[in-house]
C-alpha cells in the first residue's frame, strides 16, 4: 500500500482540526463555568438536568403557592380569633344580663351593647382579602356572606359549602377556605346563634319588653354562643393544622431543592483544576501537531534523487 504525501497532510489537518475544536470546547467551558454548554457535550447528563430543571420549576410553585395559601390562612386566624373573642365578650355580657335586679334602662344599655357585639361578628363574617374577595363565603368568593333580610327580620348566609383547593405538592392539595357559617348554626347554614342574638338583643331595647318575657331566651342564647365557641375551637385546631402541613410541606420542599442544586452543580459546573489541566494538555498537543506538520510538508521525495 502506497502512502502519499497527500495521506501525510490530510490526516496531519485532521488531528489538527480535532485538537483545535477541543481545545475551542475547553475554552467555552472554562468562558460559561458550565461543562455541559449543549446535549452533545453530555446527553446522559443533559437528560437529567432537564428533568432537574423541570423538577425546580415545579418546586418553586409549590412554594409560592405554599406561601399564598399559608398568608391567606393566617388572615383568616385573626378574623376567627376576632369572632372568638367576641363570643366570650357576648357570653360575659349575657350572663351578667341575666339579672332580673336591672332596671329596663340597665338591660337597654345590655341590649344595645349586644347589637353592637352583633354587628362585630358579622362584620368579621363579611371580611375580605385585600383583592377585595370574602375569605367566608365559600367558592363565591364576589358575594357577601351575611346580610341581613328586612322581608324576614333574620341574617341569611349568600356564600356556600365549597371548598377551594390548592396544589402544594406532586398529587398533594390543601384547602385555603374555611366554612364559618356552620359555627353560628344549629343545622345547615340557618346562621341562628345570630338570629337569636338580634332577636334578643331587640327586645332588651324594647321599653314595653320585661324581664321575664325574654329571659329564656337569655338562656337559649348562652347554650347556642357556648356550642359556638365550641365550633370555633375546632376551627382553630383545623387552620393550625393546616399551617402545619404547610410548613411541613415547605421545609421538605427546600430540602429537595437544594439536594437538586448539588447535583444540577456536579452534572453542569465546570471542574477548573481538570479543565485546566486538560487544556493544557491539547494547547501542548495543537504545537505538538502543528510542528509536525511543518516538517512533514517540508519533506519530499525528490530530494532524495
Amino acid at each position: 500500500m502506497r502512502i502519499s504525501s497527500l495521506y501525510h497532510s490530510q490526516a496531519m489537518l485532521a488531528q489538527m482540526n480535532s485538537n483545535n475544536d477541543r481545545l475551542s470546547k475547553l475554552m467555552e467551558q472554562m468562558s460559561t463555568q458550565k461543562r455541559v454548554n449543549v446535549p452533545s457535550d453530555d446527553p446522559v447528563a443533559a437528560t437529567r438536568l432537564v428533568q432537574l430543571n423541570r423538577e425546580q420549576s415545579a418546586i418553586e410553585q409549590y412554594q409560592q403557592n405554599i406561601s399564598r395559601v399559608s398568608g391567606t390562612l393566617s388572615v383568616q386566624e385573626s378574623h376567627v380569633q376576632a369572632m372568638s373573642d367576641n363570643l366570650l365578650a357576648i357570653n360575659d355580657k349575657l350572663l351578667s344580663a341575666n339579672n332580673s335586679t336591672y332596671s329596663e334602662k340597665d338591660m337597654s344599655g345590655f341590649g344595645a351593647e349586644l347589637s353592637s357585639m352583633l354587628d362585630s361578628l358579622v362584620d368579621s363574617m363579611n371580611a375580605q382579602n385585600e383583592n377585595g374577595s370574602y375569605l367566608f363565603s365559600g367558592t363565591k368568593t364576589d358575594t357577601k356572606p351575611v346580610v341581613f333580610d328586612d322581608a324576614t327580620g333574620k341574617y341569611v348566609y349568600q356564600g356556600n359549602d365549597g371548598t377551594r383547593e390548592t396544589t402544594v405538592a406532586n398529587s398533594v392539595t390543601i384547602q385555603e377556605n374555611t366554612n364559618m357559617a356552620s359555627v353560628f348554626s344549629s343545622g345547615g347554614n340557618d346562621l341562628e346563634m345570630l338570629n337569636q342574638l338580634k332577636e334578643l338583643s331587640d327586645k332588651m331595647q324594647d321599653p314595653t319588653a320585661h324581664f321575664e318575657d325574654y329571659q329564656p331566651q337569655i338562656d337559649q342564647v348562652l347554650k347556642l354562643e357556648s356550642d359556638s365557641r365550641d365550633k370555633i375551637s375546632s376551627v382553630f385546631t383545623d387552620l393550625g393544622g393546616r399551617q402545619n402541613q404547610l410548613t411541613l410541606l415547605g421545609n421538605a420542599h427546600t430540602d429537595v431543592s437544594l439536594a437538586n442544586d448539588q447535583v444540577v452543580h456536579d452534572l453542569s459546573d465546570t471542574d477548573w483544576a481538570e479543565t485546566s489541566m486538560n487544556m493544557q494538555l491539547y494547547v501542548n498537543s495543537v504545537q505538538i501537531s502543528n510542528k509536525a506538520y511543518s516538517m512533514v510538508s517540508s519533506l519530499s521525495l525528490f530530494d532524495n534523487l
